[in-house]
């Protein structure tokens, strides 16, 4: 049960990003309007851009599939986030960033802290080092999600684990890959195994080759260093 004595802080590292306009804050809208969210909560962006919160919100509401009578809703939605413009490699920024969530956690007993890395895989260790040194909370507890791709090999992959190793407490690290939260994905076990046609006929003895097609009705817009440095494979899934 969440204590009201508590504050929670959601930070969306990256905030002006694809990633972030299209998966990260409609997600958080969602649990918002739902009631989900725990008392006393708020959302703090942070990215490289200069955003105000009323430029945050025209890039993000388009994605945020908003009912007519949900526009008050959607104010206050928005009047719980805040934004920090900074860069990734510099500890006065993170400092700057952690004054910022200290100011919002005045008058609570305890302030939890959640880092969500909607980031390029770059800039994870400068970032997650960045975070421990200045963010991290001390009177509640602290987070970090990691977003796939880890690494684009097995040796980046594991450099990648044992840095954050050396930082967090393994209960403290997230790894996800929202691309898993798809209804198809999702659906892929029960058809496999629920469907008395496909499920004795579903492996290797029947299937020659399996074909995987990418389908979207519009270009890479900002993501091509993703594309380029780690590959479709590794990115969607």
């Amino acid at each position: 049960m969440s204590n009201s004595k508590e504050c929670s802080t959601f930070v969306v590292m990256g905030a002006s990003g694809d990633l972030a306009k299209k998966k990260i804050y409609p997600t958080l809208w969602q649990l918002f309007k739902k009631g989900l969210f725990p008392p006393n909560t708020r959302i703090v962006g942070y990215a490289r851009s200069g955003l105000s919160i009323a430029q945050l919100k025209e890039r993000v509401k388009p994605f945020l599939k908003i009912a007519a009578d949900e526009e008050k809703k959607c104010d206050e939605f928005f009047a719980s986030n805040e934004y920090v413009k900074g860069a990734y490699d510099e500890k006065e920024a993170f400092d700057n960033l952690a004054a910022k969530i200290w100011k919002l956690e005045q008058g609570y007993t305890a302030g939890n802290r959640l880092f969500y890395l909607a980031l390029p895989p770059s800039v994870f260790a400068i970032v997650t080092s960045n975070i421990k040194l200045s963010c991290m909370s001390k009177s509640g507890w602290s987070r970090v999600i990691v977003e796939k791709p880890f690494g684009k090999d097995l040796e980046s992959s594991e450099k990648l684990s044992s840095h954050l190793s050396s930082l967090f407490k393994e209960e403290e690290i997230y790894r996800i890959d929202h691309y898993l939260g798809k209804e198809m994905v999702q659906n892929l076990m029960v058809l496999r195994f629920a469907n008395c046609i496909l499920g004795p006929m579903w492996n290797r003895n029947y299937i020659e080759n399996v074909v995987i097609t990418f389908k979207e009705p519009f270009g890479t817009k900002g993501r091509g260093g993703y594309f380029d440095e780690f590959g479709m494979i590794r990115l969607d899934h």
